[in-house]
Order: C-alpha cells, then sequence, then structure tokens
C-alpha cells in the first residue's frame, strides 16, 4: 500500500489576476531560486533513476488529481483503522448482519478488527501474501468473526504472475507491475465467487478491494449489485491513468454506487445509491 501524497506548493497570484515577474538585471526572488534548485534536483533524479522518477511523478499528479471527483453528502461516516490502513466508511449503515470481504490486508488489518468490535460484523480478509495472511491471524487473536485466506484476487481462477515490491520493507506484490522491480512469483488466482462459493457466503455486503493497480482489469468485470455490495471501498493506483481512473468512478455510478469520502492515497468509498 503506498504511503500519502506529497502536497503540492502553488504560486501566489496578487490581487487583480496578474502574476509579478523579477526586472531584467535584478537578483532572483527566493522562490525563482528555490525552483531553479528543485528543478536541478529532478533533471538529477530524473538521470539517476528516470523510471523510478518517472513513476513517482507520475504518482504525485494522479493522487492530485483523481480526488477531484464529487461526493455525495452522507451523514455517519466514521474513521476505522490506523493512519496508515484505515478507511473511511458510512457507520450509520452498517449492521451486525453484514458479511465484510477485505481484500489486500498488507499486513494491517487494524479497520478490519475496527469493524468486528464496532458493529459485530463477519469479515474474510484476503492478500496474495502468505505473510502478510500469517500476520492477519496472530494480529486478530482468535477473533471469531474474522478469518484470513491466501489468495489473489483475480478475473478467474488459477495461477497468476505477480511482481514482487522493490521496496526491501515490503512483501507487496501486485499483476499490474506497479513496481519497480524485475522479480516475479506465481501465486493462486481466485474470482470472487468461487471463494463466496468455498466460504458458504451468499452476499458481500461491504467489499474493499486494494490489489495494487489490478482494479482496472479486475472492476469492470464485477456486477457489484449482483454480489449483493452495499458499501465499496476501493483503493486506485497510477497503474492506470487519471482518465482510466475517472472511467472506473464513472462506471460506479452506472452501477448504482455515488463516492462518499476520499481518503490519502486515493481510497474512495461508494455507497449503493438507494441507501443514500
Amino acid at each position: 500500500m503506498p504511503g500519502p501524497a506529497a502536497q503540492r506548493q502553488r504560486r501566489s497570484v496578487p490581487a487583480g489576476g496578474a502574476e509579478t515577474s523579477s526586472v531584467r538585471g535584478a537578483a532572483p526572488s527566493h522562490f525563482s531560486a528555490a525552483r531553479a534548485g528543485g528543478e536541478h534536483r529532478h533533471a538529477l533524479l530524473m538521470k539517476l533513476r528516470p523510471a523510478k522518477a518517472r513513476s513517482a511523478l507520475r504518482r504525485r499528479w494522479f493522487e492530485r488529481q483523481v480526488p477531484r471527483t464529487q461526493m455525495r453528502e452522507l451523514d455517519g461516516l466514521v474513521h476505522l483503522g490506523s493512519s496508515y490502513g484505515g478507511w473511511t466508511l458510512p457507520g450509520s449503515l452498517i449492521e451486525q448482519s453484514w458479511t465484510c470481504y477485505l481484500v489486500g490486508a498488507g499486513g494491517d488489518v487494524s479497520v478490519d478488527l475496527d469493524l468486528i468490535h464496532r458493529y459485530g460484523v463477519s469479515v474474510r480478509s484476503f492478500d496474495a501474501v502468505a505473510d502478510y495472511v500469517n500476520r492477519a491471524r496472530r494480529d486478530a487473536g482468535g477473533e471469531p468473526g474474522f478469518s484470513a485466506h491466501h489468495a489473489a484476487i483475480a478475473t478467474e481462477d488459477g495461477p497468476i504472475r505477480m511482481q514482487v515490491t522493490h521496496d526491501p520493507n515490503s512483501q507487496s506484490v501486485s499483476a499490474a507491475e506497479l513496481y519497480d522491480s524485475h522479480d516475479f512469483i506465481e501465486l493462486p488466482g481466485r474470482t470472487l465467487r468461487s471463494l463466496m462459493a468455498e466460504l458458504g457466503d451468499e452476499r458481500i455486503d461491504l467489499l474493499k478491494l486494494d490489489i495494487e493497480g489490478s482494479e482496472y482489469e479486475l472492476l469492470p468485470t464485477l456486477d457489484l449489485q449482483a454480489l449483493g455490495v452495499k458499501v465499496f471501498a476501493i483503493q486506485l493506483h497510477h497503474t492506470g491513468s487519471v482518465a482510466d481512473a475517472r472511467s472506473l468512478i464513472s462506471r460506479l455510478r452506472d452501477q448504482g454506487y455515488d463516492a462518499v469520502a476520499c481518503r490519502s492515497a486515493v481510497k474512495l468509498t461508494f455507497v449503493r445509491r438507494d441507501l443514500i
């Protein structure tokens, strides 16, 4: 799960709308000097690690633009989980009878456990990384409403080739080549439908997807209404363009889901329209 995006600095424009400019021959302003220094560092970074630099710039642009999507007002939103692994969810709608599928534990099941402790729901946690699944089970401490499963959510059942992260402090994997890495492994891919059949679940009331860039391939194949989804939370990644992300959001609106919240790193929450 990627960290929070850096905040953009903006140039100030004086009243009247015209930008100030330095007089020819005058000493450069502190702003101009700082900008020149930033451009030099950017050029050096591009020369030393061009692929990584381009990816970082693309991610920053993506995380500035996509959250500008229109949000519906909804009372009862709550922030669950840690600052790193947390999500904003409609607490006023969640009921004890709900079955929640939280895909992409990533070593942090704080939101999973908050859902159980606050609302008494049943949570199924999924991750493609076996170590993250084992950690989730340890962190849950035998919580009866929680179960963790080793699976990479995919469009069909079968082995799936996944890229291993370049970050030495993480074990995350991606089927969408999210990382600056040339290491790949094969992991078990499963569809949501096959997992529901195996676990005996007739519906998914709350579905969270954090699948490291594969959302652009997976989401168009899902019929959320048919799955029973009332609340849908998804993290969008810069493996797709801003236009790709907006297309997914538009597709969700067409399915009857409206955005109600967005946290940093483009963690969007949608609610089925008839419940708002």
